[in-house]
């Protein structure tokens, strides 16, 4: 009896890691290391404007289009993992997997500056990538992250 519930435990963990592997092989990343990779930066503090603009260009947020609005959590990822073991609350979206606590952040948003003008600006716009330009917001604040997966880790920054 105490076999066959230790290959069950153990196939349940092959079968979950697997899962996790076809996730990360169709989407080319975890859910747990896009939050990482969006939202973490535990080396910077990040209080000024060319810390966003530098950021969200390294970090893959400026590709294409530039993303409005984005937190850098500076802790470490140790300190952002534990928030998921504090007690559940409900996401925006309605769901019970919210957990919150306060950290420091800056948070980044993106100014829409436009040059002036020019026919050269709208030739150039047409085969460069979007200028994105940021301002910094730094602070200590309350966040609230959406944790999924077992154990609980960080996947979505709902507010």
């Amino acid at each position: 009896m105490a076999l066959q519930k230790t290959l069950s435990l153990l196939l349940l963990l092959l079968l979950t890691l697997l899962g996790l592997r076809l996730v990360k092989l169709f989407y080319g990343e975890t859910p747990y290391e896009k939050f990482q990779r969006q939202h973490v930066d535990s080396e910077e503090s990040g209080d000024t404007d060319l810390y966003c603009n530098t950021m969200m260009e390294k970090r893959g947020m400026t590709s294409g289009h530039c993303k409005d609005f984005n937190t850098f959590i500076h802790e470490n990822i140790r300190t952002i993992n534990n928030i998921c073991k504090n007690p559940h609350i409900r996401c925006k979206r309605g769901t019970m997997n919210c957990h919150e606590g306060v950290v420091k952040v800056t948070d980044c948003k993106h100014t829409h500056f436009k040059a002036p003008y020019s026919s050269d600006r709208v030739i150039m716009e047409r085969y460069q990538p979007p200028t994105c330009n940021y301002q910094a917001w730094a602070s200590t604040r309350r966040v609230v992250i959406a944790c999924e997966d077992n154990p609980l880790v960080p996947v979505h920054l709902d507010s």
